[in-house]
């Protein structure tokens, strides 16, 4: 009788062990995923110079590609005092770090996503990454309202 007791507890032990084990793994497997999808993302903001037309038709293909499933959100958390543009499950966020119109940056922030069927919809991880800076050369803020200008007289000596 002793002997099957204890057999209990250690099944119960090496049970829970392969849970957490899993439960990481897949924490590790989402979270890669995630990350992923991210860097490709800010990868394409940079490349278009900023979050325009040209890189929302990128972000899908890449949102396609890489298996993203996309979190369905109704809006996105508030990131450094702004509040973020939401596209294909994705939140982005438009940042003007010195409030001048010479250079701006992107920040993107993407979900961990696990396929539990109870605490999946719960739990949301999110995974926030910037852009580099993006310099403007004509003038213009990214959302593509122009700015004013000083003409440049030519020197007369």
């Amino acid at each position: 009788m002793k002997e099957s007791v204890s057999y209990t507890y250690l099944l119960n032990i090496i049970i829970m062990f392969i849970v957490l084990t899993f439960m990481v793994l897949m924490g590790t497997l989402s979270y890669t995923k995630a990350y992923r999808v991210n860097s490709r993302i800010i990868d394409v903001i940079e490349r278009c110079e900023g979050f325009n037309e040209c890189s929302k038709e990128k972000i899908s293909n890449v949102i396609t590609t890489l298996g993203y499933q996309q979190y369905n959100i109704k809006n996105c958390p508030t990131k450094d005092k702004k509040d973020g543009t939401i596209y294909q499950g994705i939140c982005v966020y438009e940042i003007n770090p010195d409030g001048d119109n010479k250079h701006y940056s992107y920040g993107v922030m993407t979900f961990m996503y696990m396929d539990i069927p109870i605490i999946g919809d719960l739990l949301r991880i999110p995974v926030y990454s910037r852009t580099d800076r993006i310099y403007n050369f004509d003038g213009s803020t990214s959302s593509g309202e122009t700015t004013p200008t000083i003409p440049v007289v030519p020197n007369r000596s």
